[in-house]
């Protein structure tokens, strides 16, 4: 990939998708590639890791010897303060915000994570898309350094929103967490070719947005356009998607109406999406050769069995990594803000480097080493 542009598609998932997605930055700083990263797409916990290396490396796009040696240290310790717990905290001590609990989760972004300062202040280095989903319109509401909006309402050019206001938005997972109330009249609005309908939009009190994961858990329409078989945006070369959600297997029904049941239907249908987008997606890097998918749960066995490799790697990628059962302990860890204990954050982190690793060496290696 040296000398390549590349693109980053993340998928959404909590603090697991977090830190296995830091496992794949680990990996992409470990062979100096983060220098050639041009755009990243995140939903929910991956919003929540990009803001988190802006935000610990002074609103910069970190090279690869700076994030390793300073950037993922310095997460690494924020994330020792729960989340989840902070929020719940201070929820009780301010009921008013009951019905803005992810206006809690922006704060205490702040004072517990170090979160501050304005999107539009980011580097521009990198283009980063961070994805919502619009209550009103159902389209994909995403913010930029440059602009945010979706394109039946419009957008607002360099918005003047926090950074942390933009993670917690892309987090807001329904039922759960709740939506962002993004106060519309505050912004003024560039009509686009849809938006005159809308206007009432613009003009009412608030606009409702959700986890993005709801319209699309990986964030693929600002790197990765399906037209046509297929084609990558701007003036990338190759793409990465790293899809940290969990298989959501076999579970029995609770008590007639319960959020875990809500959750349930929530994670069926954002399953099918996933499921739809991925096939399309695949079908592209087979093809193309511009790639490559990671996805949490596929031990070291899996990839080198599909991949066809040679004994030797196999053997060799399979006594240094992960055995299935941690692997699947990893993928099983919860969708949820909570501080992780240091065991799974090791876990997950190096599942998401060896993911990234054996994937490379799989299917990668020898094609960039010819070129």
């Amino acid at each position: 990939m040296k000398g390549q542009n590349i693109g980053l598609a993340l998928s959404g998932g909590g603090i697991r998708a977090m830190i296995f997605h830091l496992g794949l930055f680990k990996w992409l700083a470990r062979n100096g590639l983060l220098e050639q990263v041009k755009r990243v797409s995140t939903v929910s916990g991956a919003s929540l890791c990009v803001g988190m290396i802006y935000a610990h490396n002074n609103h910069e796009w970190p090279t690869s010897e700076k994030f390793l040696a300073d950037v993922l240290p310095s997460i690494k310790s924020a994330l020792s303060i729960d989340l989840q717990l902070s929020a719940l905290r201070k929820l009780f001590t301010s009921p008013i915000y009951w019905n803005k609990r992810v206006n809690i989760v922006a704060q205490v972004l702040e004072s517990k994570w170090g979160v501050y300062g304005e999107l539009p202040n980011l580097s521009r280095g990198v283009s980063w898309y961070i994805n919502c989903t619009t209550f009103e319109t159902g389209k994909r509401f995403r913010f930029s350094q440059e602009r945010m909006g979706d394109y039946t309402i419009g957008y607002v050019e360099n918005p003047n929103i926090r950074l942390s206001e933009v993670m917690a938005a892309s987090a807001g997972f329904p039922a759960l967490i709740g939506p962002f109330v993004l106060r519309a009249k505050d912004y003024e609005w560039v009509s686009s070719k849809f938006s005159d309908e809308n206007r009432h939009l613009t003009n009412s009190r608030a606009i409702h947005l959700w986890d993005g994961g709801v319209y699309d858990n990986f964030g693929l329409e600002s790197i990765f356009k399906p037209d046509n078989g297929g084609t990558l945006a701007g003036n990338l070369d190759f793409l990465i998607v790293s899809n940290a959600s969990p298989s959501i297997g076999a579970q029995l029904r609770k008590r007639e109406w319960s959020v875990r049941n809500l959750k349930r239907l929530l994670d069926i249908s954002m399953d099918q999406v996933a499921s739809l987008r991925s096939r399309s997606v695949m079908d592209f890097i087979k093809r193309t050769n511009q790639g490559m998918y990671f996805k949490i749960g596929n031990s070291a066995e899996k990839i080198t069995e599909a991949s066809g490799c040679s004994e030797e790697l196999k053997s060799h990628l399979v006594d240094k990594c992960l055995t299935v059962e941690q692997v699947q302990r990893a993928m099983k860890y919860k969708t949820t803000l909570r501080r992780p204990r240091d065991e799974d954050l090791h876990l997950l982190l190096r599942h998401g480097y060896e993911v990234a690793d054996c994937t490379y060496q799989c299917y990668q290696k020898h094609r960039w080493e010819e070129l």
